[in-house]
């Protein structure tokens, strides 16, 4: 069974819309088809940007999504770490990428091309795949 990491990006997306692969990965994860994981900083980025941009109603929605996860705690990373981490992404998506690596995930997922798909982090040997949730549905 597949382990996946979700961005703050996928949480508010499934929250916002019933449709969609952001959604689909958690019907799947309904049937036993694979394992959502996610930490507490995510969930928190999730809910600020839904308070500021949507409605109470998707607020609701993204507590209910949330019954679906594992929801790991906020580890403490090393300064080491998050120096070589700061490197290759900006500094607030380090915590989401420690997070995943200590996961042992096989696929972090997050709509965030920008930031996670760069050059940089594609020459990084991370122990897990960067994909969209349309990219992961795909290669199923």
């Amino acid at each position: 069974m597949d382990k996946l990491f979700l961005d703050a990006n996928i949480l508010f997306t499934a929250a916002y819309s019933e449709s969609g692969a952001s959604r689909a990965l958690f019907e799947l994860a309904k049937k036993k088809k694979l394992l959502l994981v996610s930490s507490k900083y995510a969930i928190t980025e999730a809910r600020h940007n839904i308070q500021k941009k949507l409605t109470e109603k998707h607020l609701i929605g993204l507590f209910r999504l949330i019954a679906e996860l594992e929801i790991v705690d906020d580890a403490k990373f090393s300064t080491e770490e998050i120096q070589k981490y700061e490197k290759i992404i900006i500094k607030k998506d380090v915590p989401i990428l420690l997070a995943a690596k200590n996961q042992k995930v096989q696929f972090l997922i997050t709509l965030d091309k920008k930031d996670f798909k760069n050059t940089k982090i594609k020459s990084t040997k991370l122990p897990f795949a960067i994909m969209s949730p349309g990219e992961y549905l795909q290669s199923l």
